[in-house]
């Protein structure tokens, strides 16, 4: 049942990607010196990585600083890489948050992955769908169980 909901889900944000505005052309507010040659996978990978490792800088350092964060589809979360450290700061300071990557689908600037975060005690899985453009995570979009 929870990969039908995945794949519903990533099904529907692929085929929603041609009815938005193209944002390939816009500038980035603060860009960041980032190998915008990594493709998004390797990013959100990287993402994962950093977060695994609890490293707050890199995990960061990934995010464009006007990120935007959704619930599924359009209820906003937040905006910004400080809104993000408020967040994650005090969970990687406590060391027990890892995230386990299920599978994952990539269409051109978008990486949809299927994971679960264990927060130590408790787990949730989550359907995490990445805007990733010139080598930062522009937004992301969850869909939570």
């Amino acid at each position: 049942m929870k990969f039908l909901v995945f794949a519903i889900a990533a099904l529907t944000f692929i085929s929603l990607l041609g009815c938005g505005q193209d944002t390939a052309d816009l500038p980035r507010q603060n860009p960041k010196s980032v190998d915008a040659s990594a493709t998004p996978l390797e990013i959100v990978n990287r993402r994962m990585a950093a977060y695994n490792r609890h490293d707050l800088q890199a995990f960061l350092d990934l995010y464009d600083d006007g990120i935007e964060i959704f619930g599924y589809p359009d209820r906003a979360l937040g905006k910004g890489t400080e809104h993000i450290r408020s967040i994650f700061e005090p969970l990687f300071q406590e060391g027990v948050v890892q995230v386990e990557i299920h599978q994952q689908i990539t269409k051109d600037s978008y990486v949809v992955n299927h994971e679960t975060v264990n927060y130590g005690d408790s787990t949730t899985e989550y359907v995490s769908i990445y805007e990733v453009r010139g080598g930062l995570i522009q937004s992301v979009r969850f869909v939570r169980d």
